[in-house]
C-alpha cells in the first residue's frame, strides 16, 4: 500500500512541476499563482502544500534537478578513469551538448526573463562545485596560480560557453561543442596583442 501511495505521490509531484514549467513558458513566474498550477494540473492546494512548501521552492526544486542532471553529463566521460588526459579524450564520450541539445526548451525558458533567480550564476557555482569537489588539475611545479582561481575560471568560462551555446539555438552539433571544450581545456596563451 506504502508503495502505491509513494507513486501517487510522485506522480502528483511530476504533475505539478511539468504544469508550472508549461505555464512559464506562457507568463513569467510572479504572475503564476498556486491556484492557477492546481487548477490546470487537476489537483488541489491540498495536493500543492503536501509536496511544496511554496512556489518558491517548487522552482528551487526543478532548477536542482535540472543542475544534478547537468553534473551527472558532466560526470559521464571519467566514469571509468581517474587521470584525465585531454590529449586522449574522445568528444563522442562527452554526453554533456547532447543533453543541452535535448532538452533545450527547457533550458531557453530556466535562462529567460520568466524567473526570478539568476540561472545562468547557478548554472556556473554548481560546475565550480564539482570542479573543486571532484577534480583535482596537474601543474607546472613552478606555478603560482592557486588551483581555486583555476577552478573558479573554467567553471564560469564552461558554463557561459553553454548558455552562449543554447542562446544560439544550439546552431552547432554537440560533437563540434565537445571538441572545443577539450581544445579550450589544453589551451593557454602566454601573448596576446592589442589591437588598433
Amino acid at each position: 500500500m506504502e508503495e502505491v501511495f509513494d507513486k501517487r505521490v510522485q506522480r502528483s509531484k511530476t504533475d505539478i512541476k511539468r504544469t508550472f514549467l508549461n505555464l512559464l513558458q506562457e507568463k513569467p513566474y510572479h504572475l503564476i499563482s498556486i491556484s492557477e498550477i492546481v487548477r490546470k494540473a487537476n489537483y488541489n492546494r491540498g495536493t500543492f502544500y503536501a509536496n511544496f512548501e511554496c512556489k518558491d521552492y517548487l522552482l528551487q526544486e526543478v532548477i536542482q534537478e535540472v543542475l544534478s542532471e547537468m553534473i551527472k553529463q558532466i560526470r559521464v566521460p571519467y566514469k571509468e578513469i581517474t587521470k584525465v588526459n585531454f590529449h586522449n579524450m574522445d568528444p563522442r564520450d562527452i554526453t554533456l551538448f547532447d543533453y543541452f541539445k535535448k532538452n533545450i526548451d527547457l533550458f531557453k525558458l530556466l535562462l529567460s526573463n520568466h524567473i526570478q533567480v539568476d540561472f545562468r550564476f547557478q548554472m556556473a557555482k554548481a560546475i565550480e562545485e564539482l570542479f573543486i569537489a571532484e577534480y583535482e588539475y596537474e601543474l607546472a611545479e613552478d606555478s603560482e596560480l592557486d588551483q581555486k582561481w583555476l577552478y573558479i575560471y573554467r567553471a564560469h568560462g564552461v558554463a557561459g560557453l553553454i548558455i552562449r551555446w543554447i542562446e544560439e539555438d544550439c546552431s552547432t552539433p554537440p560533437e563540434y561543442m565537445s571538441k572545443q571544450i577539450i581544445e579550450l581545456m589544453m589551451t593557454s596563451t602566454e601573448v596576446f596583442y592589442v589591437k588598433p
